[in-house]
């Protein structure tokens, strides 16, 4: 019998566990953002795919349902398509709260604890540098397409993205050294190292259960691979800006 050995999964419907934090993440174009609560000044992130800006997260997710022995065979859980974002700068979560240096450690555990609502206002400390709220600075949209399918660590399966054009190039190149300045900032502040400097925009499209199952999934990420391309070729999606979420799993994420 194979056990979830996956800390990001509860249970195999799936069952997101809870895993709380804020990063900076590009604004889905069409987003549909839902009021989190009757204050309405917290918004879930609930990106429809069907909208035609997003034909690229569609066709990812249609791929997904086509290769089911993924999730039958390899036990791996997608994320459900609402939640599909890129990443643009990781902050402080529960995977790396204790790396803090002690005299904000306390404060970042009760931001985590506190979350949705400390996003609102109580978040001053950690998610703005220089009293500005924390953001990357874009001087124009960047168009990206599907580049390849990659597993990390046994753990997660996602789409990583390339610059569409050349102009796309450009831009990413400029956005990769504001992403440094504020990890070096941050660093500098909490004494946390957030995330890499070396950056791979990517959708998540979900994560194996189990790690050993993952493990004899290798053999056909190739194949896989071959699907995704087929099925995204000439397709974009354009992001014009970026913004700070906060989020209590995988698959929820909300910002201001």
């Amino acid at each position: 019998m194979f056990l979830i050995t996956n800390p990001k999964i509860a249970g195999f419907t799936p069952e997101w566990s809870h895993f709380r934090g804020f990063s900076i993440l590009f604004d889905n174009p069409s987003d549909r953002l839902l009021p989190l609560d009757a204050n309405e000044d917290l918004k879930l992130l609930s990106c429809d795919i069907e909208a035609e800006q997003l034909g690229l997260y569609k066709s990812l997710n249609q791929t997904l349902i086509q290769l089911s022995e993924m999730k039958n065979t390899y036990l791996f859980c997608p994320l459900p398509s609402h939640s599909y974002h890129v990443t643009l700068w990781d902050g402080i979560n529960d995977g790396n709260v204790q790396e803090v240096s002690r005299a904000h450690r306390f404060n970042a555990e009760d931001l985590l604890d506190s979350l949705p609502h400390s996003i609102r206002g109580g978040e001053k400390d950690f998610c703005s540098i220089d009293n500005r709220p924390l953001h990357i600075h874009m001087e124009e949209p960047i168009d990206f397409q599907f580049d390849k399918l990659i597993k990390w660590g046994n753990s997660v399966l996602v789409a990583s993205l390339k610059p569409a054009n050349s102009r796309s190039g450009a831009a990413l190149h400029k956005i990769e050294e504001e992403r440094k300045c504020l990890i070096e900032k941050h660093k500098e502040r909490f004494g946390l190292e957030t995330c890499g400097s070396s950056y791979t925009p990517h959708i998540s499209l979900g994560y194996f259960a189990n790690k050993e199952l993952a493990e004899m999934s290798t053999s056909l990420i190739s194949n896989w691979n071959e699907r995704f391309l087929s099925n995204t070729e000439g397709q974009i999606v354009t992001f014009s800006g970026n913004s700070l979420y906060g989020f209590s799993s995988m698959a929820t994420f909300y910002k201001k």
